[in-house]
């Protein structure tokens, strides 16, 4: 995988590209200091598999930025990068097209791990951001006896973000059968079947709790 890092910080750029050598061997990163840059690197011959965005650097302008990236190179995964998350930041990226937002906050396992799946076609978001909404819903549909527990709710973020049971148990550092169990409890709480449910019901709540 080919990846370029558009990110004026340079501790974290070669904190990422020490990741990217370490975990992901097969891949290799490029760093550009602003979003000009990046779009003059995307231009040139070389052919990227994913950008990762700063959100707070020379250019962006805030969203605006992936707006901008989106719209002159539209088949390229953008995964956003921020030292700050917030859900209305998150929810906004998503929905302009990124396909990840990625707070620079991340362990080191989780944040490769997200990497390879958006690489692989899927969508990444906080799982803390993503399960919350879930909850907040739970309160107000089912009461509090109901509630997903914090390890459920990090794990239920992983699985709307497309994680296998493998990548979740890796990422928090649990036994495979355990993220199972775990997996058997969210969807006893949910009211559901399998994981193609419950990442509906995690969408169709959090949805609803943010109304």
């Amino acid at each position: 995988m080919h990846i370029l890092l558009a990110d004026d910080h340079p501790i974290f750029v070669e904190a990422l590209k020490e990741l990217v050598r370490r975990s992901m061997p097969d891949s290799r990163l490029q760093s550009v200091g602003s979003l000009d840059d990046a779009h003059r690197a995307l231009a040139s011959h070389d052919a990227f598999d994913l950008l990762m965005l700063d959100l707070d650097m020379p250019g962006m302008n805030g969203l605006a930025g992936l707006e901008r990236t989106r719209s002159r190179f539209p088949a390229l995964p953008i995964a956003i990068i921020s030292g700050i998350t917030d859900p209305d930041s998150v929810r906004k990226a998503i929905a302009l097209g990124a396909r990840g937002f990625l707070p620079k906050t991340m362990p080191s396992a989780a944040l490769s791990a997200a990497l390879q799946v958006i690489a692989a076609g899927g969508t990444y978001i906080p799982a803390d951001y993503a399960a919350a909404a879930v909850d907040d819903a739970a309160v107000a549909e089912r009461g509090a006896g109901d509630l997903l527990t914090p390890r459920e709710r990090e794990i239920l973020g992983h699985l709307v973000s497309g994680m296998t049971n493998k990548e979740i148990a890796r990422v928090v550092a649990l036994q495979e059968i355990t993220v199972k169990l775990h997996v058997r409890s969210i969807f006893r709480k949910l009211g559901v079947r399998n994981r193609v449910e419950a990442v509906n019901a995690a969408a169709r709540l959090g949805s609803g709790a943010r109304r």
